[in-house]
């Protein structure tokens, strides 16, 4: 139900933007329609953090699906070959693929049910629901550190497609002179990480409905983080989510004296880490 209403929001969405004329109208229905399909995007993962599964049907599920997601999006065997050391062999593979109507869209449906599937399978790894807050603090000061300086970084000034071939980009854009708020592209690692969350705030009975709607408030607001960082080529969305699922989750989130103590020796040596590298970038 989700996969349709995306696909046909996002189509009435584009054939609106190609129809109408005025930046402030222009802004209205872009803004509206990326919203749309955020929260959409959002629920579809809900919904599948929902089904239930075994280990083995995850497994299977996250192979079909990345197969699926090879073929709709071809440049993944560029992004192979180049990593493997056969550039030439990956660009053919991608060229030899038929590129079908609405392979954007159905690319990006694809993604996000891969990387839902892929999250539930990594979720399973985590045995409380209070390790939540580790994981969330930790995931999000890897982002922070590969969006701005690390691997993401140098990907996204090197080979731009492959961060493209890893996002789902909004299904509308604005047109030339008209500016609307709203995030380009979700990366890969954010429906994961999302899915992740939401598998286990439902696996242990925490606020998984609470953890979808205040990341849905925060990535909607997320688009105003280019104010501050203007020149910046991408925008880590691990903070914004690991901040509405450690809200929506807080009250769950209950440790002992000794496990406080553990957390605040792990945070003061991230802290310490973190300024380390940040140094090591600016000298």
């Amino acid at each position: 139900m989700y996969v349709l209403a995306y696909l046909v929001v996002a189509v009435v969405g584009g054939l609106l933007v190609s129809a109408l004329h005025g930046p402030v109208v222009l802004t209205i229905v872009v803004t509206l329609v990326a919203t749309a399909v955020l929260a959409l995007s959002l629920l579809l993962v809900l919904s599948i953090a929902r089904i239930e599964i075994g280990v083995a049907g995850e497994i299977a599920l996250v192979v079909l699906l990345l197969v699926l997601f090879a073929l709709i999006r071809p440049s993944i065997f560029a992004f192979v070959g180049r990593a493997v050391g056969s550039p030439e062999l990956g660009q053919r593979l991608a060229a030899a693929l038929p590129v079908l109507p609405g392979q954007l869209l159905l690319g990006n449906v694809v993604l996000i049910v891969w990387a839902a599937f892929l999250g539930r399978l990594v979720s399973r790894m985590i045995r409380e629901g209070k390790l939540l807050l580790p994981v969330a603090v930790v995931a999000s000061l890897a982002d922070i550190f590969t969006v701005f300086w690390g691997v993401v970084a140098q990907v996204s000034e090197k080979a731009p497609e492959v961060v493209e071939t890893f996002s789902a980009a909004a299904p509308v854009e604005a047109p030339a002179g008209v500016f609307a708020p709203i995030l380009s592209a979700v990366g890969i690692g954010d429906f994961l990480f999302f899915a992740l969350f939401l598998s286990v705030a439902i696996r242990y009975s925490m606020a998984p409905v609470k953890t979808l709607w205040a990341s849905f408030v925060l990535m909607i607001f997320a688009p105003l983080a280019f104010m501050v960082f203007p020149n910046a080529r991408g925008l880590p969305g691990l903070p914004f989510l690991s901040l509405a699922v450690l809200w929506a989750n807080w009250k769950y989130l209950e440790f002992t004296r000794e496990e406080k103590r553990a957390l605040g020796f792990a945070a003061a040596f991230v802290v310490v880490m973190a300024a380390a590298v940040w140094f090591a970038f600016h000298r």
